[in-house]
């Protein structure tokens, strides 16, 4: 089963914890199993069969990976100049122990912890799966949850860019479910409709907890999806899932 990180990135080199618990119980009624352990500036606990850490970092993500990611997200015209901005962060980690959590679990408890970092005045943003998010479309994202849905725009981020042949779209994240990426190349249909189809596709496939291979047609309520493994054009891994509609 994948674990699921990421990092808060944060103005300031602090960390309320107590608040952080706080807003975890108040806003997704989520408290520790056994309360939390705490060695040096790294907190652990447990949630249903989950052990959490939380590391406050005194120094920016290593190597300007944020910065290089925040570049893509084109939903957030800010996102590399207040990733720049950014002093220290924290490690975020769900690793599952057992066999009762499930991928979706998994990641629903780790994208509500996420959620609760950012309450934090002092976040200025999250990096994970490659990708940099807002705190305020984080959080809106994952209010979702609330009524039972899942918030698949910040678990599988849909880059576009235009090819040579028409347009294109990527996935990020679905690495996280143990998933192939998945592509949508040279497509006569305009950014937007593209990018709402790979959602719609990626969002089935962890839904429903799909393994795809080459050849297959992928059926989503009145919508059937051809699907051809063949090397990456945009996508990390070696090969990635094309979807042809």
């Amino acid at each position: 089963m994948p674990t699921p990180k990421g990092f808060v990135l944060l103005k300031e080199n602090c960390f309320d914890s107590a608040a952080f618990f706080r807003t975890l119980q108040h806003e997704w009624d989520i408290v520790p199993d056994d309360g939390y352990m705490q060695e040096g500036e790294r907190i652990s606990f447990n949630i249903r069969d989950n052990i959490c850490a939380i590391s406050l970092m005194p120094a920016p993500v290593p190597n300007r990976e944020a910065e290089a990611c925040a570049e893509l997200n084109y939903f957030w015209p800010e996102a590399a100049a207040t990733t720049r901005q950014h002093r220290a962060h924290l490690a975020v980690v769900v690793m599952p122990v057992g066999y009762s959590s499930s991928d979706i679990d998994c990641m629903s408890l780790y994208s509500k912890i996420i959620s609760s970092c950012l309450a934090d005045a002092n976040a200025l943003a999250v990096y994970t799966a490659n990708t940099v998010f807002a705190p305020s479309f984080y959080r809106l994202q994952c209010d979702v949850m609330r009524q039972g849905e899942l918030p698949i725009p910040i678990w599988a981020f849909i880059g576009l860019y235009e090819g040579k042949g028409g347009n294109c779209a990527y996935s990020i994240g679905m690495q996280q479910f143990g998933k192939l990426e998945m592509e949508i190349c040279n497509s006569a249909s305009a950014p937007r409709d593209i990018l709402l189809t790979l959602l719609h596709v990626c969002g089935g496939v962890i839904q429903e907890d799909l393994t795809l291979e080459g050849g297959s047609v992928l059926a989503l309520a009145d919508d059937r999806f051809f699907i051809k493994r063949s090397p990456s054009v945009n996508c990390l891994g070696e090969d990635s899932l094309k979807v042809v509609y």
